[in-house]
């Protein structure tokens, strides 16, 4: 080897021939130094190769370097470095003892036992020597390093390159400068986007470069401190200064070259920041002081570490927690007072005893032996373990065991740590109830319900058996807690808990999914009748008056049952489908339960594939608008249609409205498919008006799921209808009673809205629902439409006409007027026009038809 290298630079001095400046030796002095701070080792050096040795030229000032400047080592020894030069190529040895063949290098026999070097190339690619860095213990480097000390080597050998090419001194000194001014560029760069702060700092204390970390660190920008020439004692704190000061007049004064040191600085933001400040202290050839350059790191989260440490000690010497030290053999030596006072034990009692008469029998002999197992291997142990007082109670700690060893290696002292935990398992129970059970019944909520159907669903499987999945929901619910208060609301849902419990056995469960939803899982079923008799009592029970403040109230239940594992496979989709049959049952008109068959499963695939056609059928043109006449019964005259929406599937033909339209306002497709109807209808009204040459009436639905949007449709509608030239009183909005008490969409703002700008207000199907009447006021309505389901039994001496005479005298006198719906015969318009009904609609006088054949029936009767 010791040829390849005498050989080596045929074209190249070595750089024994180069006279190298003494600032470019600073400033690789500096990159030593720093490369050594910025990885926390010991030792950071510039090797140069000679015929038969390598020599230190460079080494830092680092604590623990075993390395020194001038020393010199004969090659063909097994050195890092010699595998680098011969290799020429990166080293990096991790853990020279566990890497073979490196073990007896010279570098381990002076502690270094890991090392990563790069080697000092000419242009030609032959190396003259290295750069490297080496640590006492195992250490791969982060990238950080690897990549400083890449540019530092680039650095070097750009900087050789041109001082070796100069020559004459004129051109050298040139060369020497050129090459100082790389290096100060690469430097700068490296200078700039190292992960510490680096900053020049000039005699008097001023800043006279900071890089970015530096800045950081500080709070300041470089223009704050550079253009406001900041100096270091201003973001001192003024104690730190003071300390300080004498150790900077012993630099000054040349009896130390660098300093360590922890101080304080204030952030610009006002908060202390503890950095670790590295400081060296750069001469002139006659060692005349030049200037400082400084390198910081922030502490502060080790500074607080310290203090929060400081502070645990201080805890621990005066801790609640009971504390024994024994000896190897787990003989008591000393206890502390919270031992004592948590196990009753004094030390005159149990020194000299086994630890293990705390032992419980709450763990068995695995238990005890992994834990002996554990602290015999490493010499630690933490968990939870039930212990006994001296009264015999047990009791849970949270125990840590640790040992303390002789010189030899062999155990001297073992002590144990332990803390009565019986509060937090006390917490854990009471969170662990709170995460599963439902706050005001105290059933299991949906997470426990869930997990419990999935079990159920196991051991049925298991167990080749049968269960059932009631859903159950509150009917009129809603209506009781938005009229009476959410407090007579809860204490209603508390005791409906109370009495579905009352009809199930121990080993079922009863859990509140949300809202007034709940369930009922009941294992080990054999037949329906079984199933049916318990839904039937919970319905008998629920149905029974319920006294909430000092009132009574009334509502029932809405059952669906599945059947597992005749109806579904799994708990996500038993739950589903007794889901679909509780809607049949609410649909059924409610206060009933449903089983689950495979029709309902059809249907709600209908419903599905309607919801999905639905989104398409607008844009597809699928849509049209009828229109039934509304008759003045006293002239016979038609002054105004009903809007009635139409969709003709494309495979299905015409589907009813009372299919579609739920199915619309629960996807939201209903606001754009509303927006279309309405449009529609006022243009067709408007050429109706035209038509006649007077005034014409369209009534528009609508939807309650329409009320919950903003008010920007209103707006549009209104812009519409003045351009087209049709009237807003010629509008009518039809809504349900039900819109009327929904508390949620500012109903009242928004029928306010309608009635201001003109519109006039028709409340549909009246009589079916549970409004006030007070609301016909405070709405403004104009037109009350009697349901069909009264018109349709119309008879002398009925219930049902004295019912329509009493809406009709009761509206008169409100000012309202009343339109009758489904009339179908001539004795019930007849009986109508007695009571002074204003208005009448049916098949009697026309089926709803498109716009064409309306305005067709207009012309015809002129």
């Amino acid at each position: 080897m010791i040829n390849q290298l005498a050989g080596a630079l045929p074209k190249y001095s070595v750089l024994d021939d180069i006279d190298v400046p003494e600032k470019v030796l600073q400033s690789w002095q500096i990159t030593t130094d720093l490369l050594a701070y910025i990885a926390h080792i010991p030792a950071a050096l510039i090797m140069r190769a000679h015929a038969e040795e390598i020599e230190v030229f460079v080494a830092s000032h680092s604590e623990g370097n075993v390395y020194h400047q001038g020393e010199h080592a004969r090659l063909n020894t097994g050195l890092y470095c010699e595998n680098v030069i011969s290799n020429r190529q990166a080293l990096l040895i991790p853990n020279a003892l566990t890497s073979p063949g490196w073990e007896q290098n010279p570098d381990v026999a002076l502690g270094m036992i890991s090392y990563y070097g790069l080697p000092l190339n000419w242009p030609n690619g032959e190396v003259f020597g290295t750069i490297c860095i080496l640590d006492t213990k195992e250490n791969h480097y982060d990238h950080l390093v690897i990549d400083l000390l890449g540019q530092f080597r680039d650095s070097i050998q750009l900087s050789l390159y041109h001082i070796y090419h100069s020559s004459l001194a004129t051109e050298q000194r040139d060369q020497a400068r050129e090459a100082l001014r790389d290096s100060e560029a690469l430097f700068r760069a490296v200078f700039e986007h190292a992960a510490i702060g680096i900053a020049q700092v000039d005699l008097s204390g001023r800043f006279l470069q900071i890089n970015r970390e530096f800045c950081r660190i500080i709070g300041y920008s470089q223009d704050d401190i550079l253009l406001h020439h900041m100096t270091y004692q201003q973001i001192t704190l003024p104690d730190d200064l003071i300390k300080e000061a004498e150790t900077i007049a012993h630099l000054l004064n040349g009896d130390i070259d660098q300093y360590i040191v922890e101080k304080r600085y204030l952030h610009k933001m006002g908060q202390v920041v503890w950095v670790s400040l590295s400081v060296h202290l750069l001469r002139d050839h006659l060692q005349q002081p030049l200037y400082y350059i400084s390198a910081v790191q922030d502490i502060s989260e080790r500074k607080l570490a310290e203090e929060e440490l400081k502070l645990a000690g201080l805890v621990y010497n005066n801790s609640s927690e009971a504390m024994a030290i024994t000896d190897a053999y787990g003989a008591v030596l000393a206890i502390n007072p919270a031992f004592t006072k948590m196990t009753g034990y004094a030390l005159e009692e149990i020194k000299g005893q086994s630890i293990t008469l705390l032992r419980s029998d709450q763990h068995d002999a695995p238990f005890y032996a992994a834990q002996s197992q554990a602290i015999q291997a490493r010499g630690q142990w933490q968990g939870e373990v039930w212990s006994k007082r001296k009264n015999g109670a047990i009791f849970p700690t949270w125990l840590t065991i640790n040992t303390s060893y002789q010189a030899d290696g062999t155990v001297h002292r073992r002590v144990g740590l332990f803390s009565d935990i019986s509060a937090i398992k006390e917490a854990e129970a009471l969170i662990l109830k709170q995460a599963n059970f439902d706050q005001l019944t105290k059933l299991p909520n949906r997470q426990l319900f869930q997990d419990r159907l999935e079990q159920t669903l196991k051991l049925t499987q298991r167990e080749h058996q049968k269960c059932a999945l009631l859903f159950i929901d509150l009917d009129r619910f809603k209506e009781i807690n938005d009229t009476h208060g959410h407090n007579v609301g809860d204490t209603l849902l508390i005791e409906a808990a109370a009495r579905i419990v009352s009809c199930v056995r121990k080993s079922d469960t009863v859990a509140r999914l949300g809202g007034d939803e709940f369930t009922v899982i009941l294992s080990d079923t054999h037949d329906n009748m079984m199933i049916a008799h318990i839904a039937q009592n919970i319905i008998d029970h629920l149905s029974e008056p319920f006294i909430t403040a000092k009132k009574e109230a009334f509502i029932s239940a809405s059952i669906g049952i599945a059947i597992y594992p005749e109806d579904a496979t799994d708990a996500q989709e038993l739950l589903k489908v007794a889901d679909q049959a509780m809607y049949v049952a609410k649909n059924a008109g409610r206060g009933c339960y449903r089983f689950f068959t495979k029709l309902m499963q059809q249907e709600s695939d209908f419903r599905i594939r309607l919801s999905t056609d639905l989104r398409q059928a607008l844009t597809l043109k699928q849509f049209s608008v009828h229109y039934q006449p509304i008759i003045e019964l006293s002239s016979g005259r038609i002054n105004k249609a009903e809007a009635l929406l139409r969709w003709k599937h494309p495979e299905l033909g015409y589907i009813s409205p009372d299919i579609f339209i739920p199915i619309c306002e629960h996807y939201g497709t209903i606001h754009e498919i509303g927006n279309w109807v309405f449009i529609e209808a006022v243009k067709q009204g408007a050429r109706f008006k035209q038509l006649l040459g007077r005034d014409f009436e369209i009534a528009v639905n609508k939807s309650p799921v329409q009320f919950k949007t903003n008010e920007e449709m209103m707006h549009s509608w209104i812009n519409l209808l003045d351009h087209i030239h049709f009237p807003t009183k010629c509008v009518v909005i039809e809504i349900t009673e039900g819109v009327l008490m929904d508390v949620v969409g500012n109903i009242e703002e928004k029928l306010t809205g309608f009635h201001n700008a003109g519109m006039h207000i028709a409340i549909d199907d009246f009589g079916t629902g549970y409004s006030s009447l007070s609301y016909l006021k405070k709405f403004n309505v104009d037109y009350l439409k009697i349901d069909r389901s009264f018109t349709a039994n119309l008879a002398l001496d009925s219930s049902e006409l004295a019912i329509c005479e009493a809406i009709i005298e009761m509206a008169h006198k409100l000012n309202i007027k009343v339109i009758a719906e489904g009339i179908e015969t001539e004795t019930q318009l007849r009986l109508l026009k007695e009571i002074h009904c204003d208005f009448g609609q049916g098949y009697l006088f026309a089926k709803p038809m498109p716009a064409d054949a309306f305005e067709k029936l207009l012309i015809d009767l002129g």
